[in-house]
């Protein structure tokens, strides 16, 4: 019920309060110029209480629209204004160390991300929860792998330099679920190449996080110990968008 009187009070606000005073408006200069240059016998004319009754009804419906209009105007501009600040937490350089998940995030890393409940607050301190990607200012050892750049979806890490990688995986289709090579139980991977991994989902309440940012810094849902080696595979390098400037980023949580 709520909902429908809510619907029917977004109606009335926004499409028929506006229609109304267009109406009226329309009506009263037509009726203006009839009163002040159209002379015809028994002129009918509105009395005096009728007349007020409808320019104030015509103020009325003309100052809501036009406290929409700059109601909107404002939102609109708030939000462009706010652009730049979003900006520099989605594509900026890591200040300090950063605790995620089970990995620690060297300082000058180049970090790539997406967050739908910043809003563009000025003083918001930044998370890294909605990673999309990072370019590691130094090799950091993910999974057992020592990566220079990560990216989340889909799962690549580019290798940091030369390495042996093992124990592999490879899907059973008969248990329906991923085993230990036994072919193969590693592969020797160059440096630029890609790791590819197997990623367990991570259990969560979902109804406790509903409308919720995920959980960020060393509670984030980032287990590369839970990982499971695939493969190595030739492929262009993680691409990153570059720092957003000159806007300075908020401290971490």
């Amino acid at each position: 019920m709520s909902a429908f009187f809510s619907t029917l009070l977004n109606f009335l606000l926004s499409t028929l309060l506006p229609m109304l005073g267009l109406v009226l408006t329309s009506a009263l200069l037509i009726y203006a110029v009839y009163e002040r240059w159209i002379d015809v016998p028994q002129k009918w004319l509105l009395n005096p209480r009728a007349l007020q009754v409808l320019i104030a009804a015509t103020l009325v419906c003309d100052v809501g629209l036009g406290m929409r209009f700059y109601l909107s105007h404002s939102a609109q501009q708030a939000w462009q204004d706010s652009a730049a600040v979003r900006a520099s937490r989605e594509r900026f350089v890591l200040p300090q160390d950063f605790q995620y998940g089970e990995i620690l995030i060297p300082a000058g890393s180049l970090i790539n991300r997406r967050d739908p409940f910043d809003k563009g607050e000025p003083q918001r301190p930044v998370a890294l929860h909605g990673l999309e990607a990072v370019r590691f200012a130094q090799p950091v050892e993910i999974a057992g792998v020592w990566a220079s750049a990560l990216q989340i979806l889909p799962m690549r890490v580019e290798l940091a330099q030369d390495q042996r990688l093992g124990p592999m995986y490879r899907y059973d289709s008969a248990s329906q679920s991923w085993v230990p090579n036994t072919v193969i139980s590693g592969m020797a991977c160059k440096k630029g190449q890609m790791a590819v991994f197997q990623v367990p989902h991570v259990p969560y309440d979902v109804q406790a996080e509903v409308g919720k940012p995920a959980p960020d810094g060393p509670d984030a849902r980032f287990l590369p110990s839970q990982w499971l080696f695939r493969s190595c595979e030739n492929g262009p390098a993680i691409a990153l968008e570059p720092a957003h400037r000159p806007t300075a980023v908020p401290p971490l949580k």
